[in-house]
């Protein structure tokens, strides 16, 4: 029995084998190859059959406009034109120039709620460059005069977010560098300016002596100011403010005349603007950093040697921005290199007044001047907060390292911006 069973066994696992070697048939694989081939063939005629569909819908999309633009600006049929951009838009929804046409008919309406709605999508949907999305900025800030307080707050907060792809790629290319600091070493220097000079808010020029602190080699950009906003925004921690700073308030920058929505925002190497001196203290401690003192700044501007201008005692209009170089605008906060303090630091003259940490207030030994004008003698003790380096409109007198400007805490002033100290 045994040997009949062993003969059985080894033929059961040899005949499956056997099947297992033979050769795949001819007409086998040439069916396989058919029915790729067809596959193949179904999936192009379908995508055939979608570009064709694409392009008859693009097609008619292109006429919807041509006929609305024609009712627009030939017949002044603003509501004949708003019929076909809304069939335009049902095709084609993601198209942004749909949303820039349409906006302008409901702008002639006087349906300024709508033109909003559809710039908003228009944004949205544009590359987020500045250079793409100025114009449209430009009509936003039109519309905006017909809204309330609160619209106008709610959209600025909304560009916190909608700025975030812009800066955070600006961020990812140049933090490094923005946030650079430099040393300023230990010791003394002159403050202030001589009796012959006849300033007198900058006299009587005197002897500080400082510990050694480090200040940013750069004006505070949007892009930085810009990731705070985002902190404060996403946390609602609010407890490295000042104690003396407003309730509820906004650290968005802006003021009553333009807001965050404005697209002078969305350049992140630019200095920001607009901010009080409550923002300036915030993002500081936020930032680890501070204020720098009035003397600070003063010594990091112009050197151990009392130079009249960061780069020297000559004025010269190439190396900052002020209102000789009639740019009346700010530039990147890298821009004028040659404009260095003797401490690489950039913008000390020009582009932005920044604030200090200091109290307007007269130097020691200062004596009111005899027949002077009472704006001189008694702007002090007025509450006031030092700032410095002038900006893009300030005339070359008032550039100087040792021009001392003031302001209440509170003021947004176009041209008012930040850098940074921190000690050692």
């Amino acid at each position: 029995m045994k040997r009949i069973l062993f003969p059985i066994i080894v033929l059961m696992f040899y005949v499956p084998s056997l099947y297992a070697q033979v050769p795949e048939k001819p007409a086998e694989k040439a069916q396989e190859s058919i029915n790729q081939k067809g596959k193949i063939e179904i999936e192009q005629d379908t995508q055939k059959a979608l570009d064709k569909e694409a392009f008859r819908k693009a097609e008619k999309v292109d006429k919807y406009i041509l006929t609305a633009n024609t009712l627009r600006e030939v017949q002044n049929d603003y509501n004949g034109a708003l019929g076909f951009y809304k069939k335009a838009i049902e095709l084609d929804p993601n198209r942004s120039s749909l949303h820039w046409y349409t906006a302008g008919v409901y702008w002639k309406l006087d349906n300024h709620a709508k033109a909003m709605e559809h710039l908003e999508l228009c944004r949205s949907l544009m590359p987020q460059e500045p250079e793409e999305l100025n114009e449209v900025d430009d009509f936003i800030g039109k519309l905006m005069d017909y809204l309330t307080v609160e619209e106008k707050r709610e959209i600025a907060k909304r560009r916190v977010n909608d700025r975030r792809q812009l800066m955070e790629n600006a961020l990812d290319v140049s933090k490094g560098k923005w946030e650079e600091m430099t040393l300023v070493a230990s010791g003394e220097f002159l403050m202030g300016s001589k009796e012959e000079d006849f300033i007198p808010e900058e006299m009587p020029q005197h002897a500080v002596i400082l510990d050694a602190f480090y200040i940013d080699r750069y004006e505070i950009t949007n892009a930085q100011y810009w990731k705070f906003m985002d902190y404060i925004m996403k946390t609602g921690d609010h407890s490295k403010c000042s104690p003396s700073e407003p309730i509820n308030k906004s650290h968005l920058p802006g003021n009553s005349f333009r807001g965050y929505e404005y697209k002078y925002y969305n350049y992140p190497d630019y200095p920001v603007t607009r901010v009080d001196w409550y923002d300036a203290y915030a993002y500081a401690a936020w930032a680890g950093k501070r204020l720098p003192t009035e003397a600070e700044w003063e010594k990091a501007a112009r050197g151990t040697d009392g130079k009249v201008y960061p780069w020297g005692n000559e004025f010269d209009k190439t190396k900052l921005n002020c209102s000789e170089a009639r740019i009346e605008k700010t530039t990147p906060v890298d821009k004028y290199v040659q404009g260095r303090s003797e401490y690489g630091c950039f913008d000390m003259a020009g582009n932005v007044w920044e604030w200090t940490q200091s109290p307007f207030v007269p130097y020691p030994g200062f004596r009111p001047i005899e027949g002077a004008v009472a704006e001189y003698n008694g702007k002090f003790m007025a509450s006031q907060l030092v700032l410095r380096g002038g900006s893009c409109v300030t005339p070359p007198g008032h550039i100087r390292a040792t021009y001392r400007n003031f302001f209440y805490p509170h003021s947004r002033w176009q041209f008012i911006g930040i850098r940074l100290a921190r000690d050692i």
